[in-house]
């Protein structure tokens, strides 16, 4: 096959499974508010947040099993995501403008799992069918002291 035709049906795997996916929208660097209507968007059940001394764990179980969890910090901003389960989350709502930088990575990747690194956002996501996983940060958002490796 082509380089140009394994980019166009990476692109098209990438839109039909976010199309198909159950949307979930705790959008990074946004504000608590939009975990707080997440529960009534995905027709989940929320449990309660886990507070940490710098940052609060929002999880949320999906209809179809898929486990969502927000990382908000004191300042009530949406820092990091993660997620696993069978189904994708809606990523476009989640990664909110950070999804152009997801998209640009999905077509120059070569196979799985994906990784993005920058100052400005983390992205791993993997996995196969009913079986994915991944999370997202933004570092300059994480509060001071807390390390990245508790957003899984």
């Amino acid at each position: 096959m082509k380089p140009m035709l394994h980019t166009r049906i990476a692109r098209a795997m990438l839109g039909a499974s976010c199309a198909l996916s159950f949307a979930a929208h705790a959008t990074l660097g946004q504000n608590v508010s939009t975990v707080d209507s997440d529960q009534t968007h995905l027709h989940a059940v929320a449990r309660a947040a886990t507070t940490q001394n710098a940052y609060a764990v929002h999880l949320l179980t999906m209809p179809s099993g898929t486990q969502v969890r927000e990382y908000v910090g004191r300042n009530g901003i949406v820092f990091g995501i993660a997620w696993d389960g069978p189904t994708l989350p809606d990523l476009k709502s989640m990664l909110g403008g950070s999804f152009d930088a997801y998209v640009a990575a999905t077509a120059t990747r070569r196979g799985t799992p994906l990784a993005v690194s920058n100052n400005d956002l983390v992205i791993y996501s993997g996995g196969h069918l009913r079986a994915f996983s991944g999370h997202a940060y933004l570092p300059r958002a994480v509060p001071a002291g807390v390390d990245v490796g508790v957003i899984q």
